[in-house]
């Protein structure tokens, strides 16, 4: 350990050496290159299968006959909430069984399968499946209030793909990812190495765009398609891990993490009742859930007036396609930005951009559509049709506010896991992204549904100003959450330091 601390004094003091234009760009010495390409690899596929499942999944649903947008709603309530509380009691099990390498070869397996089936048998048999049009219409008519549950019955093939697309990204990118770079990522290098994982994200979001090109002009096979491409972005993570694996995983954990062989393994209800009493995980999972909620319901709100402009399903992906491009473009220009900041400012400074953006985009956002029909008399004077204007003025603060999220959110929610002792660090990660993560989604979720069946299926434009409100109050919430946090994560910095110097073991530099 003593020499790990002088690697570490060393490598601080390399920072130095460093050029700016390196520094600036690419601050990653040639030593840990064999490190940190591996690793960019996984997440650039990773999210390459996430934003195509994204792209796709809306549409596949929304633009299906006889449904909405408004079924998402329930979707995410009541069928995609239970599945990933589930998988994560099951994936908290099967890692206390097995270690990381089986329990990622056998979950990236079964998502492998699922759409090597999906897209071999299932879709091209949805119609046989599916009850009839005239079936699922009846059912609607003769009971008004569940007319948007009783679509997931007559698309109950599609809301599987839907729900298997969000545990991709609950799993594959949230946990499993990040469980890897968490584990094998010295505080130190944390803030040089996860800006540039979340680029290599975004190249990965710029990869995609002729990929959904070829896929929407093609809408007989676009679903196929987009779970072949899946399939095989599946099979290069288990290759990638594989390598990382046998020839990096051993050694980066050794010189990384202490490992005390006579820590108690807790189990899983030990496990939750640990996270139930952590003020530390409680505010990283406040932070989750206000982001997951905020987004939920304003994207409820935005993917209804996406889906006026775009009732076709080939519409719908050309428009994802082009989206995606922007967020991605934009992302990386955040990217950079939030290299510095995170680098050079305070874990805070990067932190609360997120919250900010957000709550400022959303709620101009509820602002222009709830005055819309007075606002749209000036537009057309300008030649502006209001519900393009609706669209993308909705599209451009998403776009900042996801963009925040994956430049500046990200990064810094994973360096609040790295000081922790590894149970804490493993099951609470687990809790708070595949828990707290889908909660955060689900219960904005629960809010529009709820709003629905009282309000007797309206259209969603009708409960857009109760979901401003809460937008608003959880904007609050979430930077309050935040500024906890940070004394939170500085004290458990301070702590390890003084630990590390109370052994002997020489001394160590981190800056929150």
């Amino acid at each position: 350990m003593g020499d790990n601390m002088a690697r570490d004094s060393k490598v601080g003091n390399k920072d130095n050496d460093l050029s700016r234009l390196r520094l600036a760009f690419f601050p990653i010495y040639d030593s840990e290159l064999s490190q940190f390409i591996p690793m960019c690899g996984l997440v650039f596929f990773t999210i390459f299968a996430f934003h195509l499942l994204r792209s796709v999944k809306d549409p596949l649903i929304t633009t299906a006959p006889g449904s909405s947008v408004e079924v998402l709603s329930f979707l995410k309530i009541y069928l995609v909430l239970p599945s990933t509380i589930l998988s994560s009691i099951l994936y908290m099990r099967l890692r206390r069984s097995y270690g990381l390498y089986d329990a990622y070869n056998l979950i990236i397996g079964l998502f492998i399968s699922f759409f090597f089936i999906f897209a071999v048998f299932i879709y091209p048999n949805a119609d046989y499946l599916h009850p009839s049009l005239e079936q699922l219409q009846s059912w609607q008519n003769a009971y008004p209030s569940f007319k948007y549950p009783l679509v997931m019955v007559g698309l109950w093939t599609h809301c599987l793909f839907y729900v298997f697309s969000e545990l991709w990204g609950t799993f594959a990118l949230s946990i499993l990812f990040w469980q890897i770079a968490n584990d094998t990522t010295r505080s130190d290098q944390a803030k040089r190495f996860y800006p540039l994982y979340v680029m290599s994200g975004n190249l990965a979001m710029l990869a995609l765009y002729p990929t959904l090109d070829h896929i929407a002009h093609n809408p007989v096979n676009d679903v196929q398609e987009a779970s072949g491409l899946v399939v095989v972005s599946g099979m290069f993570l288990i290759g990638i891990f594989s390598y990382i694996h046998k020839n990096l995983l051993p050694t980066l954990l050794a010189e990384n993490r202490v490992t005390d062989s006579k820590q108690k393994k807790l189990s899983f209800s030990g496990s939750i009742g640990v996270l139930m009493r952590s003020k530390y995980i409680g505010c990283i999972a406040l932070l989750v859930l206000s982001y997951g909620i905020v987004i939920n319901l304003v994207e409820l709100i935005w993917k209804s007036e996406l889906n006026k402009l775009f009732p076709v399903r080939s519409d719908y992906l050309a428009f994802n396609r082009d989206y995606i491009l922007m967020t991605g473009v934009a992302t990386i220009f955040m990217n950079y930005i939030s290299k510095g900041v995170i680098r050079k400012m305070s874990w805070i400074t990067g932190a609360i951009i997120t919250p900010i953006s957000c709550g400022i985009c959303s709620l101009l956002f509820f602002i222009f559509v709830l005055n819309k029909d007075v606002l749209s008399s000036f537009l057309l004077t300008f030649n502006v049709v209001p519900q393009a204007f609706s669209v993308w003025f909705g599209a451009y603060g998403v776009l900042i506010s996801k963009g925040s999220k994956y430049s500046f959110f990200d990064p810094t929610k994973e360096m609040v896991f790295i000081p922790l002792d590894n149970e804490l660090r493993t099951n609470g990660k687990a809790a708070v992204d595949g828990i707290g993560g889908r909660l955060g989604k689900s219960a904005g979720g629960l809010l529009a549904s709820t709003l629905f069946m009282v309000m007797g299926s309206p259209p969603a434009i009708e409960i857009a100003p109760i979901l401003a409100v809460v937008v608003f109050v959880l904007t609050i919430v979430w930077i309050v959450a935040v500024v906890s946090l940070s004394k939170l994560y500085n004290k458990k910095l301070q702590e390890n330091i003084h630990k590390e110097l109370d052994r002997g073991e020489g001394t160590i530099s981190v800056s929150a």
